[in-house]
C-alpha cells in the first residue's frame, strides 16, 4: 500500500471537514403564461451507404443514425433532452443508445439518464454516468449530488469463443459511483469540497474471472477554491485525495498502537486492504490581470498511477512549473502572450530514469485595422532523460521540438460582399541532439496553405479556392504532396435550395519522385420541404493512386448520405 508522509495529515483534515461540514435564474414575472408549454430543439435523422475498393473497409458499408436535442419548457421550467439512436457497434456488440435530461428552474438543476457531471477535476470530472442526481444553487450556496451506473458489465460468452474472427472485449464489473459536493461562494469567488466513492458489483461478472479481474473500490476526496482580491488577483486551487483499493478481497492492513494516529483513522474509515493505494493530485495558479500587463505563476504535481472512477485519464507521475505573463498594447490592438514552464516524471525516483522536459510557447496577435490581423504562434519543447543512479550529465536520452506558425489574413466586407484571404504556414521539426537507441528520427514537416473566400451576402452565392503545400523529411525520404482546391454554394428560390460542391487534388511525391496523386470530390444538395426543415443530400469519393506502393496503397472510396432535419 502506498502512503506517503505529507498525504496522511492531508487526508485526514479533507475527511474531517467534509464531515462536519452555472445555472440561469428565472424570475416568476418572466414567464410567459400566454404559452405556458413550449417545445423547441432539433431532431435529424442521416443514412450512410460506404464502399471501398483496393483497402478494407474503414467504415459500416451501412448506417443510421437518429439524434435529436427537444426541450420542453412548462411555465419556464426548463426541460432538456438529448438522444442518439444508430446501428453503429460499440465494443459489447448493442446499439449506441443514450438518453438523458437535465431540466432546471431557477437555482434548481435536477439529471436523468446519460449526464456529463464535474464537481471537481480529481473527484467526478465528466464522466458519463447513468443515474440521477441534483444541484442546487441557491444565493451563497453550491449543493451537489449524482448517483448512477458508470460503466456496464462486460463478458466473453461460448459463441465469442468459438468464433476466431469474433470481436472479443475485455470482461469488466459492472461499476456504481455516487458523489457529492458542498461549497459556498460564486463562479467568480468559492470553496468546494467533494467526495465521490466507486465501486465493482461483485455479482456482475462471473465468478471465474475473478482472479484474474478482481473488483476495485474508490473513495477520492476534493478540495477547490478561487479567490478574487485586490481586483486584479486571482488565486485558484484544486486538490485530490484518492483511495484506490485495486482488489477488495485482498487482505486487509493491520496496524497497532505504534502506528501513526492519522494514519490509523485513515485506514479504518477508508477499510484499506494491501492492494490499496492512498495517492494525491492538485495544481494552483496565482494570476495578476492588469489592463496592460498580465502575469500567472502556476504549480501542478500528480502522484504516479493517480486516479479516480469518476475520471477518464489523468497524466500522473508529473510535477510542473509555469509562468505565463501576457501583455497587451496600442489599445488592445496588439497581444502578447506566452507560457515558460519545467517538467519531471519520476516523483519518488521509482523508476531507471528520470525524464526532464522544458515547455515554453509565445502568441502575438496584431490587428492594426478592421480589414488585416496578423497571429503567430512559436513553441519549443525539449526533454531529456537520465539515469537515476549516475551523473545527471549523463544523457540517456534527449529530443527538442518545435513549431512555428503565421497566420496573416485580410478581411473585406460591406454591405453587398464577404471577402477574406487567409495564409496559413506552419514548420514543425523534432531533433535528437543526444543520439541514441531510444532516440526518435529527425524529422521535419513544411505546410502552407492559402484560402480565398468570396459571398455575395443579397443571394448567398460562395465559392472558394485553395492552394497548399507540404513537405515531411524522414531518415526514409521526403512524403509531400502540392495541390489546389476549388468549392461553390448555389442557391436558388429564394435560397430554399442549394447546391454545393468542393473539390481538391494534390499531387504526391515521395523521396523527389512524383508517386501517384490524391483527388477528394463531394457535391451536395439541400433543400427546405417546410419552414425550419430541411433535406440533405451527399456524394463523397476519395481516390488515391500511388506508383510505390510500399509507401502507401491505391484506392478509391464512395459514400452516400441522406440526411433529414428539423428545428422546432
Amino acid at each position: 500500500m502506498h502512503y506517503h508522509p505529507y498525504t496522511n495529515k492531508l487526508s485526514i483534515l479533507l475527511l474531517l471537514v467534509l464531515l462536519t461540514g452555472p445555472v440561469i435564474a428565472q424570475d416568476i414575472e418572466n414567464i410567459n403564461f400566454k404559452k405556458p408549454i413550449r417545445f423547441s430543439g432539433t431532431l435529424n435523422f442521416q443514412f450512410e451507404q460506404y464502399g471501398a475498393s483496393g483497402i478494407e473497409n474503414r467504415k459500416q458499408a451501412s448506417s443510421w443514425m437518429i439524434a435529436g436535442t427537444p426541450t420542453l419548457t412548462v411555465l419556464g421550467v426548463q426541460v432538456p433532452f438529448s438522444f442518439l439512436l444508430s446501428n453503429f457497434e460499440n465494443r459489447y456488440y448493442q446499439p449506441f443508445n443514450q438518453y438523458g435530461i437535465s431540466p432546471r428552474y431557477k437555482w434548481i438543476t435536477v439529471h436523468a439518464g446519460y449526464r456529463n457531471i464535474q464537481f471537481s477535476p480529481y473527484t467526478l470530472a465528466g464522466y458519463r454516468m447513468l443515474g440521477g442526481g441534483v444541484e442546487l444553487n441557491p444565493k451563497g450556496l453550491r449543493l451537489g449530488f449524482m448517483y448512477g451506473r458508470l460503466n456496464r458489465s462486460a463478458s466473453i460468452d461460448s459463441a465469442q469463443m468459438a468464433n476466431p474472427l469474433a470481436f472479443r472485449p475485455v470482461a469488466a464489473y459492472t461499476r456504481m459511483a455516487y458523489a457529492a459536493k458542498i461549497g459556498v461562494g460564486t463562479e467568480k469567488n468559492y470553496l468546494d469540497f467533494s467526495y465521490l466513492k466507486g465501486w465493482d458489483k461483485e455479482g456482475s461478472v462471473d465468478s471465474k474471472f475473478r482472479d484474474s479481474l478482481p473488483p476495485a473500490e474508490n473513495h477520492v476526496l476534493g478540495l477547490s477554491w478561487r479567490l478574487t482580491f485586490f481586483k486584479h488577483f486571482t488565486w485558484q486551487t484544486d486538490i485530490g485525495l484518492s483511495h484506490y483499493t485495486n482488489d477488495i478481497y485482498s487482505p486487509k492492513i493491520e496496524l497497532d498502537s505504534s502506528d501513526p494516529k492519522t494514519l490509523r483513522q485513515l485506514t479504518d474509515f477508508f477499510d484499506s486492504r494491501i492492494s490499496s493505494q492512498v495517492l494525491t493530485a492538485g495544481e494552483t495558479r496565482l494570476s495578476y490581470a492588469g489592463k496592460v500587463i498580465g502575469l500567472g505563476v502556476s504549480y501542478k504535481r500528480i502522484d504516479p498511477d493517480y486516479k479516480s472512477m469518476g475520471a477518464y485519464f489523468f497524466q500522473s507521475d508529473i510535477q510542473q512549473y509555469s509562468v505565463l505573463p501576457s501583455l497587451r498594447l496600442n489599445k488592445g490592438k496588439l497581444l502578447l502572450n506566452g507560457s515558460l514552464g519545467w517538467q519531471e516524471d519520476n516523483i519518488y525516483r521509482q523508476k531507471l530514469a528520470t525524464s526532464k522536459r522544458f515547455t515554453g510557447n509565445g502568441n502575438i496577435s496584431y490587428m492594426p485595422v478592421n480589414w488585416f490581423g496578423l497571429n503567430i504562434n512559436y513553441s519549443n519543447f525539449g526533454i531529456t532523460q537520465n539515469p537515476l543512479r549516475t551523473s545527471p550529465n549523463d544523457e540517456l536520452f534527449k529530443q527538442v521540438s518545435n513549431s512555428f506558425v503565421v497566420m496573416p489574413y485580410f478581411n473585406f466586407v460591406n454591405e453587398n460582399t464577404v471577402k477574406n484571404l487567409q495564409l496559413v504556414a506552419s514548420l514543425q521539426s523534432l531533433n535528437s541532439p543526444v543520439k541514441s537507441i531510444n532516440a526518435v528520427a529527425d524529422q521535419r514537416t513544411l505546410f502552407s496553405t492559402l484560402v480565398y473566400s468570396h459571398t455575395l451576402l443579397k443571394t448567398g452565392l460562395s465559392f472558394n479556392a485553395s492552394a497548399n503545400y507540404n513537405n515531411t523529411s524522414l531518415t526514409t525520404g521526403d512524403i509531400g504532396s502540392v495541390g489546389a482546391g476549388v468549392g461553390a454554394t448555389l442557391p436558388v428560390f429564394k435560397q430554399k435550395l442549394a447546391f454545393t460542391t468542393n473539390a481538391t487534388y494534390n499531387s504526391n511525391k515521395f523521396d523527389g519522385t512524383q508517386n501517384g496523386y490524391t483527388l477528394n470530390a463531394d457535391v451536395g444538395l439541400r433543400f427546405r420541404l417546410i419552414k425550419q426543415n430541411s433535406v440533405q443530400l451527399l456524394f463523397n469519393y476519395l481516390k488515391n493512386e500511388a506508383k510505390d506502393q510500399t509507401v502507401v496503397k491505391s484506392f478509391d472510396e464512395k459514400t452516400f448520405r441522406v440526411g433529414y432535419g428539423i428545428t422546432f
